[in-house]
């Protein structure tokens, strides 16, 4: 998607080449010498051929064109192998070299298909760590926050997903047999809210108290 060199301000399209193993790029080489490279939706789109005159604002322009359809085809690519955020989805085009334009319009584009959804993801996410193993609120709306859902969405969906009194039974089974330190080191190491922590503890603590007193 970059010159070989700068166009002159008045060129023409000398030939055009297919590139990639089924054709979705055109190398277009131009009179000056220099050349560029279009997805070939935008090719065939603009009726590009030998001879069609070509100036450095309509390349631009082409450029920027085929750098929307790239990126929102690599956007549906990722989405193919693994649910993203959006936020999460801008980061690896970006990691792939895609402007700040062109990301937005992939972005906005895989949204407005149904492809893309901060809730949906995160509602996702939450139950499969939860399906795996104890987690506390705390390591949820964190990794959340980590694969870049937002706050609000984050905070909303581990409330939703993991209330305090399912919380504190997890914490529950996930301390029993262990004495106080050693459940305090696990379950704060699990991402356990310190009031879950608390509350266990002070059971224990009780259970233990009446069974002495017994």
């Amino acid at each position: 998607m970059t010159f070989a060199a700068p166009p002159s301000e008045d060129t023409t399209v000398v030939s055009v080449e297919l590139k990639g193993a089924t054709g979705e790029a055109v190398r277009i080489h131009l009179s000056d010498g220099s050349f560029f490279i279009l997805h070939a939706e935008v090719f065939a789109r603009e009726g590009i051929s030998a001879g069609t005159p070509l100036d450095a604002e309509k390349v631009a322009a082409l450029l920027s064109q085929s750098e929307r359809v790239f990126a929102r085809l690599r956007a549906l690519s990722l989405l193919s192998r693994a649910a993203h955020s959006r936020k999460g989805l801008a980061r690896k085009l970006a990691s792939r070299g895609f402007s700040a334009e062109a990301i937005r319009y992939a972005i906005d584009r895989v949204s407005e298909l149904g492809y893309l959804d901060d809730r949906a993801f995160a509602e996702s996410w939450v139950r499969s760590r939860m399906s795996v193993g104890k987690t506390g609120w705390n390591a949820l709306y964190k990794g959340l926050l980590t694969k870049g859902v937002a706050r609000p969405i984050a905070e909303a969906v581990v409330a939703a997903l993991c209330s305090s009194e399912d919380e504190i039974e997890s914490a529950r089974q996930l301390s029993e047999g262990l004495s106080p330190a050693a459940a305090i080191r696990k379950l704060a190491g699990r991402g356990y809210r310190s009031r879950t922590i608390s509350k266990v503890l002070k059971e224990k603590k009780d259970t233990n108290r009446g069974a002495a007193e017994e």
